[in-house]
């Protein structure tokens, strides 16, 4: 198992140190590193270190090696070297003997591979322990992914529809819409089933004057803004999709260019089925092709190349690597022909492209069939860097890399990509993989450039000649209705910019919003006689809107309809001898846009199209639309809206103010607050329990205090909620250091180790570990029985035996015979079994029985 520079990448076997053991390769490495002691050895030369390198080093000192790490010894330095009788090792004497913690080697040298140039080692190498000592990396099956249910579904139709889509994002391969075919009759028996009862929830008398009797959206929302609730409309859904190209010097992609679900026969005046590109612009209103045709459209402007079609993750030469889950970054290149031969290239991303990771091969068999289409994630890249791997030539073989025995040959190009920490890896991707037969495969997932986001939706232009009223002089209605639906709600633009004719001219990226904060997709432009046209936008309410605001207000009624209502002089401005208005909209809305994965195949040419724009060559869509939602139902708003009446307090007046309004603070795990009388005056102490360790300082004997950058955050968080006549005073939790010693007796048939291993990762502070900080709360006692059903949950587990269990620093009291320890109000319980800090906790496993 070799482990890279920056912990990203894990390989499980170490093919680069082959290449640099070669005789002739000019860069050397080190192999593995072995710490002793020589107590009778004169001061200064009793703690040694040899390290091997993979061939005799050059010429080194003492100032070339630095020993990285530690917890609670550091500073160590090196003393000095001498050689020994193997020519590939060399002694290095260092001032004094580390802890338990990982050290790391280093080695800066010119003629030392940077890869290379580290050894983890232990200066506790030689203490006795049962588990084992192999480093392990854990790549865990990505979870399933468990069906989103629409509870805003109320009749036959959305039912439907809902259940379609469902199977769509599942079993794509099922085509079958034919009434006859069992499939469709069993799914329309359960719409109908579900129609019935949605009808029965829904039905009985009432009036639009009462928010529990109203039938209709429109007056549902409006009493539900009376109370501080919007009433949302769904959202439209979003996606995805990599364009591949041939254009060598970057082919530009417009914002809102159509993408489009398989179309199977001819469009009106074709002979045949479109390609990837549609060269003509469809009919989609009066071309039965298109009638089942669904329409999205790119969210921001790209430029897309043929070098990014296809790109190369670089794993230093090694095998069986993946890329671990967590990762923000990779180095990446590309082959200049598609046969795997010639010089590899940098690609030439830039901050703010996409990039998609694919798995292409199964890592269990090497076969493309069985590749997992699930098995992706786009990220979006934030900072690049040109780099380069001495250890490689950029001449490739078949796609293989080949070592740079002569120095004078160039060095293998790379470009280093960061991406946003949001989008850290999910999962492990595998880069290479060795079958049971010693066959190396790969690349098992490859990365794709050309990335553009697109959302669900068909842009429309709508022309109303309304003509002012020539005896009120005023325009003759206050709204306004569109002739198509349904209205696209989507995410909004960061900012809003026109051109001339009402075009938005800024993309949208963030797209993954609820739909509570989505905005309609719809901009007027606004005709008055003798004057300039003007840019109307919608808002969604016209309460904060002054006089002179060119704004308006989508409203949505039972039929989905759309209605646009302006203001009145008051809210908002009225739209006064208004001779004609321009309506740019979208159409198409909620879940019937949550598509499978590989649905969209055409790209519509743009019309007109930019300079320099080239048919692509292959659309394909790697994720499934996601992020669709219907609008919510009356009988939603009812059971939700009232209790929006109860607005967010922004005062802390009790102790449980206090720790309510800590804990909307999204770094606050737990918080505990107490009044206390301080001489003139009451102070509120509160004391804080951060998610991450990283927020806490370190006291000697195991205390901890909040950092004091964390600490001034959480005090400007807090006094914005005080009353005057307090003083506030804000603090860490007392961490409770405990030590337990528990004997195993492990069943037969079961290693020792192994169980201990398991009972140890158990009781961990890790996620999902028994001691999990971010699972106890202030003044929660320990109690043995959980500790004894965590362990008897452990396959190979006998039996369990408790036989010190107690604070930390205080002698053993009735904590064991009582089976509980109880903690004061501000204390929490520790656990971190760290054998370099035993003052946080020390946990003891012994083992009888078994193998």
């Amino acid at each position: 198992m070799t482990l890279s520079a920056d912990g990203a990448i894990w390989c499980g076997d170490d093919r680069r140190s082959g290449v640099l053991a070669n005789p002739a390769h000019p860069l050397n490495g080190v192999d593995f590193v072995e710490y002793r002691r020589a107590p009778l050895a004169p001061p200064g030369e009793r703690n040694l270190l040899d390290v091997t390198f993979l061939k005799p080093p050059p010429a080194l000192a003492a100032d070339d090696f630095a020993v990285l790490g530690g917890v609670r010894i550091i500073d160590i330095r090196v003393l000095g070297v001498a050689p020994v009788v193997d020519p590939r090792t060399l002694t290095l004497f260092l001032n004094k003997e580390g802890d338990f913690s990982t050290y790391i080697l280093s080695v800066v040298h010119p003629l030392i591979d940077e890869e290379r140039s580290e050894a983890r080692f232990s200066f506790k190498a030689g203490c006795p322990t049962e588990f084992d000592c192999r480093l392990s990396v854990e790549c865990p099956p990505e979870a399933l992914i468990e069906p989103a249910l629409d509870y805003l579904a109320k009749d036959y139709q959305s039912f439907r529809r809902l259940l379609l889509d469902l199977i769509a994002a599942r079993n794509p391969g099922w085509q079958e819409r034919l009434p006859a075919d069992l499939g469709m009759t069993i799914v329309e028996l359960i719409a109908y089933a579900g129609d019935y009862l949605s009808y029965l929830q829904d039905a009985g008398p009432g009036t639009e004057g009462y928010l529990d009797t109203c039938l209709h959206r429109v007056s549902a929302a409006r009493h539900a803004r009376l109370v501080d609730y919007r009433m949302h409309q769904g959202r439209n859904a979003f996606t995805f999709v990599h364009l591949a190209t041939e254009a060598v010097g970057g082919a530009p992609i417009p914002l809102g260019t159509r993408l489009l679900t398989r179309i199977g026969r001819p469009l009106i005046g074709e002979t045949a089925a479109p390609g990837a590109t549609i060269s003509i612009q469809p009919q989609f209103d009066s071309d039965p092709a298109l009638a089942d045709v669904t329409v999205f459209e790119t969210t921001t402007a790209v430029t897309i190349r043929a070098a990014h079609n296809e790109l190369r993750i670089h794993s230093g030469g090694d095998a069986e690597c993946c890329l671990a889950a967590g990762t923000c970054q990779a180095f990446l290149y590309r082959l200049a022909n598609a046969d795997g031969t010639g010089a590899a290239v940098r690609p030439q991303f830039r901050p703010g492209d996409w990039l998609l990771f694919e798995e292409v091969l199964d890592p269990r068999n090497g076969s493309p069939y069985d590749a997992d289409p699930a098995h992706r994630q786009v990220v979006r890249i934030t900072a690049v860097a040109d780099a380069v791997d001495e250890a490689f030539t950029d001449a490739l073989t078949g796609g293989a890399l080949t070592a740079r025995l002569n120095p004078a040959d160039p060095p293998l190009p790379l470009q280093r990509v960061e991406w946003r920490v949001e989008d850290a890896l999910a999962s492990a991707f595998c880069l290479s993989a060795v079958l049971d037969d010693e066959t190396i495969v790969g690349p098992v997932t490859i990365a794709r450039g050309n990335i553009v986001p697109a959302d669900h939706g068909r842009s429309l232009v709508e022309v109303h000649d309304v003509g002012p009223d020539p005896g009120a002089g005023r325009w003759p209605l206050p709204s306004l209705a569109l002739a198509a639906g349904p209205l696209t709600w989507q995410a909004p633009a960061s900012a809003l910019e026109f051109d001339a004719t009402g075009t938005p001219l800024l993309g949208r990226t963030e797209l993954d919003i609820p739909a509570s904060a989505a905005a309609p997709a719809i901009v007027l432009m606004m005709s008055f006689p003798g004057q300039p046209d003007e840019i109307w936008t919608p808002q969604p309410s016209l309460l904060e809107s002054d006089v002179y605001d060119q704004h308006f207000v989508a409203e949505i009624d039972n039929d989905g309809a759309a209605t646009l209502r302006f203001g009145d002089d008051h809210y908002g401005r009225r739209p006064l001898d208004a001779a004609r208005v321009v309506a740019r909209y979208r159409i198409g809305n909620g879940a019937a846009g949550n598509i499978g994965r590989e649905s969209l195949v055409h790209l519509v040419t743009p019309d007109p199209p930019p300079p320099g724009f080239q048919p692509v060559t292959r659309l394909f869509q790697p994720l499934p639309g996601r992020g669709g939602e219907d609008a919510e139902t009356i009988e939603h708003v009812r059971q939700i809206a009232p209790e929006q009446f109860r607005a967010i307090q922004f005062r802390a007046v009790t102790e449980a103010d206090w720790e309510e309004v800590a804990l909307r603070h999204p770094d606050v795990a737990a918080a505990r607050a107490t009044f206390r009388w301080t001489g003139s005056w009451h102070t509120i102490f509160v004391a804080i329990h951060p998610h991450d360790e990283a927020k806490l300082r370190r006291l000697p004997g195991g205390g901890a205090e909040l950092a004091p950058d964390f600490a001034a955050m959480m005090r400007a968080h807090l006094m914005r909620f005080k009353l005057a006549g307090y003083d506030l005073a804000v603090r860490a939790a007392v961490y409770v250091p405990l030590e337990i010693e528990v004997m195993i007796c492990v069943a037969p048939g079961y290693f020792r180790g192994d169980v201990l291993a398991a009972v140890a990762a158990r009781l961990s502070n890790r996620a999902g570990g028994l001691f999990d900080l971010d699972d106890y709360r202030f003044g929660e006692p320990v109690y043995l029985s959980r500790l004894y059903a965590a362990i008897e949950a452990i396959d190979g587990v006998d039996s369990a035996t408790a036989r010190m269990f107690k604070r930390y620093w205080d002698a053993p009291r009735d904590e064991l015979a009582r089976g509980v320890i109880e903690m004061a109000p501000f204390e929490i319980a520790r656990l971190d079994n760290d054998a370099s800090l035993p003052e946080n906790g020390v946990l003891r496993l012994i083992a009888v029985g078994g193998l």
